[in-house]
């Protein structure tokens, strides 16, 4: 069974003190005690491990600050640094840059899209504005009417519904402007600009700074996660910190681009990987969101999971039992009307469902 664990391990590697957390099965932290510029920690990482950590939300930084605890000082480096000025959704989806054109002009300061009626324009991500919120199944947009910053406006939206709005074709542009047709201001949406990019290329949009004093300034091109006020900061190019947050686990996942049946899937993912895909926590199917997000495939996709002919239970491939669960419907499928093989549909909220065995599907594979 997975569980959460805080372990403390020795490394000999130049006096390298190491702590390692997962989030459920898939998703694996680590924290090296080791003195280290930037970019020596992200050679360092790519060679032992995956790469500095991404950041997605509030509950993985925070729980990263657990792992931190007191075996190193306040900072940490992670993954966040300069790149190029591009155009990210806050919920992880592709953006079509076209549709957003023209695109303000590439300064140090992020910039983000608010709209008012048929108007979207760009303004500063430290401005205070309404917004609009989503909840995803039902498709409703809300538009929030407090003043607040972007950052601010999608820590909200991410406690209380799903994110900020997105926007990915004309008909869900036009639900938004519909729903915010009584703003009299303009109001953001999930739109951000700016020249801040992880560095496993994770399509991440949280950027927990801390004040309006903490935004990045010119001349500050990385980031350490800040344990007093558990938020990131932006530092400049010098200099080196004890710590470093590094990850690995979740880029150790396979979509199979070939239609099998659940048996063909399962001999395939156990010949060329560790078997068919298990989710055992709601942080695996986290993980798993942070890896497919904004590329779906149509119709559900095989996973590890099976029904006991004989017993009607359902059971993963590694032999564990169904705990945590995400069924269409919120209900398990049951004998004698059930299918005996489960898959997962991306585009229905990655809910799972018995379906045909014998069915030719695309799979997804882990390790």
């Amino acid at each position: 069974m997975c569980m959460l664990m805080l372990n403390l391990i020795k490394l000999f590697l130049s006096s390298v003190v190491c702590c390692t957390a997962s989030l459920g099965c898939l998703k694996q932290f680590h924290l090296i005690e080791r003195s280290l510029n930037w970019t020596e920690a992200q050679d360092f990482y790519r060679k032992n491990y995956t790469d500095l950590v991404t950041l997605y939300n509030r509950e993985e930084s925070e729980h990263l600050i657990q792992l931190k605890g007191s075996h190193c000082n306040a900072k940490s480096w992670i993954g966040l640094h300069r790149k190029e000025h591009s155009l990210k959704w806050s919920n992880g989806n592709i953006v079509n840059d076209t549709a957003w054109l023209p695109l303000p002009n590439p300064c140090t300061e992020p910039m983000c899209a608010a709209i008012l009626k048929d108007n979207t324009t760009w303004e500063k991500c430290t401005e205070q504005k309404y917004f609009m919120c989503y909840r995803k199944g039902s498709g409703e947009s809300f538009l929030i009417e407090q003043n607040m910053t972007w950052y601010k406006a999608q820590s909200y939206c991410r406690e209380n519904y799903i994110d900020l709005v997105s926007i990915r074709n004309e008909g869900q542009k036009e639900k938004v402007k519909n729903e915010g047709m009584n703003s009299t201001i303009p109001y953001w949406i999930g739109l951000l600009y700016d020249d801040w990019e992880w560095s496993d290329g994770g399509r991440s949009a949280y950027r927990d700074w801390s004040t309006e004093s903490n935004y990045p300034q010119a001349g500050e091109n990385h980031t350490v996660l800040y344990q007093p006020q558990r938020v990131i900061l932006t530092v400049g190019n010098g200099g080196s910190e004890e710590c470093t947050l590094c990850s690995e686990g979740s880029v150790h996942i396979h979509n199979i681009s070939e239609r099998m049946s659940w048996e063909q899937a399962l001999n395939y993912c156990k010949n060329n990987y560790y078997g068919l895909l298990h989710i055992e926590t709601e942080e695996d199917l986290g993980a798993i969101k942070q890896k497919f997000n904004g590329t779906y495939f149509t119709g559900p996709l095989w996973v590890g999971l099976r029904q006991s002919r004989l017993f009607g239970f359902w059971v993963w491939t590694n032999g564990l039992p169904v705990g945590w669960s995400n069924w269409e419907g919120d209900r398990q499928p049951e004998q004698p009307l059930s299918n005996h093989c489960g898959a997962m549909a991306m585009e229905e909220g990655y809910k799972w469902s018995d379906q045909d065995c014998l069915s030719k599907r695309y799979f997804i594979c882990e390790g």
